[in-house]
């Protein structure tokens, strides 16, 4: 390719790239517009939001500044802090016993591996597979936390339970679909190796698959467990346990005090997830 050629291809103010970045931007002025998103009334507003975190100086705990600092609700607050990573912990090993398998099923590479040849036959199953394992996971992402946390309130009951399930059916879709894309991006070659020499699919997947994708597979894993601790802290809105009942009756009863000393623990305790899980990480890759 000639001088001239590449300089073209890196041209950035070629026709398409010009043409790609107005529609984006009208996509985008027109979200605004129709959002009713103004900088004018943050600006404004400035003068409310910081009454609000101030407090009213007559109302006793009223104002964010003022932690509530008393041993008992110290005490309370770290116990639910500790069931709260307790529901994200089961409901990760439940949605990983869901989404491991499911990934497999989501993976045209290999279903090709688990149904090969271009019989009719096996074409056809393999799409019904693969279309089902997609649709599943699909639902089960797509459904939010919360509202997958009010079924089950109403199936077991109030407390951790419900919410350890609307975790674990939630993030085994997520996982199923993050674990599916790292599955199809391996490299090929080690798969088609075991195959030729008539290898079971177990063997492909415990040979070939997985070497490649286990370092993919923590780090979705740990992204998934502190993302579930970060949704398990307002499942308690719901009813469905943990820290986010006593901040949602803290936030009800304008206890700011109490509210800001909860979003302080859960800051710590986020901080501190992700500096265990940049370690794991670090070791794994």
């Amino acid at each position: 390719m000639s001088y001239l050629n590449i300089k073209r291809e890196l041209n950035p103010f070629k026709f398409k790239n010009i043409f790609i970045s107005l529609v984006a931007l009208m996509v985008f002025v027109w979200c605004w517009k129709s959002t009713e998103m103004s900088f004018q009334k943050l600006i404004t507003g400035m003068n409310s939001m910081w009454a609000y975190i101030i407090g009213n100086p007559k109302i006793e705990n009223s104002s964010f500044f003022d932690l509530n600092l008393n041993p008992r609700y110290l005490i309370l607050y770290s116990k639910s802090i500790l069931e709260t990573i307790q529901m994200a912990l089961i409901s990760l090993v439940i949605s990983i016993i869901i989404a491991f398998p499911l990934s497999f099923f989501a993976s045209r590479n290999l279903l090709e591996v688990f149904l090969p040849g271009n019989s009719l036959m096996n074409a056809i199953l393999r799409k019904v597979i693969y279309y089902s394992a997609f649709i599943i996971a699909n639902v089960f992402r797509s459904i939010n936390e919360l509202v997958w946390a009010l079924i089950f309130v109403t199936a077991v009951g109030l407390g951790p339970m419900s919410g350890i399930l609307a975790l674990g059916i939630h993030t085994s879709g997520v996982l199923s679909k993050l674990l599916a894309e790292g599955n199809e991006n391996i490299d090929p070659a080690p798969i088609d190796a075991l195959m030729s020499t008539g290898a079971s699919f177990i063997k492909i997947i415990r040979f070939a698959v997985l070497p490649q994708t286990l370092p993919h597979f923590v780090s979705m894993v740990l992204y998934r467990f502190e993302s579930d601790v970060r949704s398990a802290f307002v499942l308690g809105f719901v009813g469905a346990g943990g820290i986010g009942f006593y901040l949602f009756d803290s936030m009800r009863s304008f206890d700011n005090g109490s509210v800001s000393t909860i979003l302080l623990l859960i800051v710590i305790t986020v901080y501190t997830i992700d500096k265990i899980s940049a370690y794991i990480r670090a070791k794994v890759g």
